[in-house]
């Protein structure tokens, strides 16, 4: 994954309100004023999932999904080699078993034999070839898929992976990337297959079918013949749950939150995902609760290390740390708050301390680095007064980047520290940030499903643009280096524990938190857990494990 689809500035979504949608069942047309319509049956029944999704269907296929109703059929309908649990760390899935070369290149993963695609066909290491040579081809996760070679082994028909460099986090990434048919796409090139008829409908590998489909709702059944056979899809079977299992998903669509709103309060939904924050603590206003779906996205403040820069010394950074109340951006906007640049619901996190916080604390730092409280300002150990500018973007589309900037101007200013807040488009940022012009960036991370943390601080990534901090230390990329080997799990946590301490001790980046989303869950729905996800939609791949109450 490139450095500037690591650094990616996540835009806050809003959107207008508009009227209800249709009430499930067979619709002839929708409510005055109101959203779309449904012409099909849905399912209903105690064992019957309602899910509701804000976005419409467009291109409901892997590697083409782009809205939250595209994401949520193909987590129902399709798979991948590995799937991830719930801190996003891989298990098997239609790979039953892979294992890593000494070297750390080549990595051959074994398929499952009685994985079965929903027309009979099995599947096979060629439709994961297919998947991946696609993926490469659309330059997917900033060309990560490009680089690799993938190739089917004979006689065993085992896949193996080939990559230019040791690669850990592949296993996880996989866990992201359904598989698509290759006896249905094989040939076309990846532009050409939306346009296909073949994928006018999900046809996939996954625990459900699609019976029916139109643009307001889908309705969809689990396939006993995979149950049947599939060891990875009967083990989220979980033995001994209480409640009655999943058979059939009544799948929802709205166009605006407005709309999903007013069916969830017609209590038409068990379950609600796509919702701002500001939307979902409305709808908890009635009866409900809330699961978290933590995001891979890490917000924080990125301080400029280059030389001749203000804040080169440690017990600075220190302390403008100490002064800032994170609970204020997570009070208003979610989220959890972090210590260091990995999720508290990843397997790779370590708990790290949080700092120490307060004026008192701040003063100590500033002292220790010299400064001194003069006339109502510091002063640096040259006797020059000291001002800082934290860049950010507009406030109109990124009002959570601009809470975090204003928040920490706020208390600085308090303290002594005049520091300006100042807006710029993303063409200024992205330039500044090459060039080095700037004392502080609010940041938002995508630090991986697998969290790799080089492409943030390491040496290297200074010249690629993804290290706006600018530091290069060897014994930093020696502990970045270590943390991304293939290696047990046990000793990539050991790894990843020390690049935590790291962070947490020498302040690059002064975190604020990981950022997160919220299911809104009836009460008759059960079995789920807070866990770490890409796309919120995606959580629809734990749903063999959901529960739902019996009547």
């Amino acid at each position: 994954m490139s450095p500037l689809r690591r650094i990616a500035i996540f835009l806050l979504f809003t959107v207008a309100l508009a009227s209800a949608l249709a009430q499930a069942g067979v619709i002839g047309g929708g409510r005055p004023g109101g959203g779309l319509s449904i012409g099909i049956t849905l399912p209903s029944g105690p064992t019957t999932l309602r899910e509701g999704v804000i976005g419409l269907p467009e291109r409901p296929l892997p590697l083409f999904a782009s809205t939250g109703a595209d994401r949520a059929i193909v987590a129902l309908t399709y798979r991948g080699l590995t799937r991830l649990d719930t801190s996003g760390y891989p298990t098997a899935d239609l790979a039953t078993s892979w294992s890593v070369s000494e070297e750390g290149l080549a990595w051959t993963f074994v398929l499952d034999p009685a994985a079965r695609w929903e027309d009979g066909t099995q599947v096979t290491a060629a439709d994961a070839q297919l998947t991946l040579g696609l993926a490469g081809e659309l330059r997917l996760d900033g060309g990560y898929w490009e680089a690799l070679t993938v190739e089917v082994s004979e006689p065993t028909g085992d896949l193996v992976i080939r990559a230019p460099r040791a690669l850990a986090n592949l296993p996880a990434l996989l866990g992201t990337l359904p598989l698509l048919p290759a006896h249905l796409f094989s040939g076309s090139a990846a532009r050409d297959i939306p346009q296909l008829e073949a994928a006018a409908t999900p046809m996939g590998s996954g625990p459900f079918k699609v019976v029916a489909m139109d643009g307001g709702a889908a309705a969809l059944q689990v396939r006993g013949d995979l149950l049947a056979g599939d060891l990875a899809a009967r083990s989220l079977m979980r033995e001994g749950a209480t409640g009655l299992p999943v058979e059939s998903v009544a799948l929802r669509f709205f166009g605006t939150e407005e709309e999903g709103l007013n069916a969830w309060r017609a209590e038409e939904l068990d379950s609600l995902v796509g919702l701002a924050r500001e939307a979902t603590q409305v709808a908890l206003a009635d009866a409900g609760r809330t699961i978290e779906l933590g995001s891979t996205t890490f917000n924080g403040i990125a301080v400029n290390l280059r030389p001749r820069t203000v804040l080169r010394h440690p017990k600075l950074r220190l302390g403008l740390r100490a002064l800032l109340d994170p609970s204020a951006i997570t009070s208003a906007y979610g989220g959890r708050e972090v210590a260091a640049p990995v999720s508290p619901l990843s397997w790779g996190w370590s708990e790290v301390p949080l700092p120490v916080r307060g004026a008192e604390y701040a003063k100590k730092q500033f002292e220790g680095a010299k400064w001194k409280f003069k006339d109502g300002v510091w002063v640096d150990a040259e006797k020059k007064p000291v001002s800082l500018e934290i860049l950010t973007l507009p406030s109109g589309p990124y009002p959570e980047d601009t809470a975090v900037a204003t928040q920490a101007a706020s208390a600085w200013i308090a303290f002594g520290v005049p520091t300006i807040v100042t807006e710029v488009d993303a063409q200024t940022l992205t330039s500044r940030l090459a060039t080095g012009d700037f004392d502080l960036v609010v940041l938002n991370v995508d630090v991986g499903i697998d969290p790799d943390l080089y492409p943030l601080l390491g040496s290297a990534a200074v010249l690629s643009g993804g290290n706006v901090v600018g530091i290069q230390l060897k014994e930093l990329d020696a502990l970045l280096n270590e943390a991304r080997k293939p290696a047990e799990r046990d000793a990539r946590v050991k790894a990843l524990a020390a690049v935590q301490r790291w962070c947490a001790a020498n302040n690059y980046l002064l975190p604020i938190r990981f950022k997160a989303e919220e299911l809104l869950v009836a009460s008759r729905l059960t079995g789920l857990a807070p866990l770490l996800v890409r796309e919120p939609e995606t959580h629809l791949r734990d749903v063999l494990s959901f529960r739902l109450a019996a009547p």
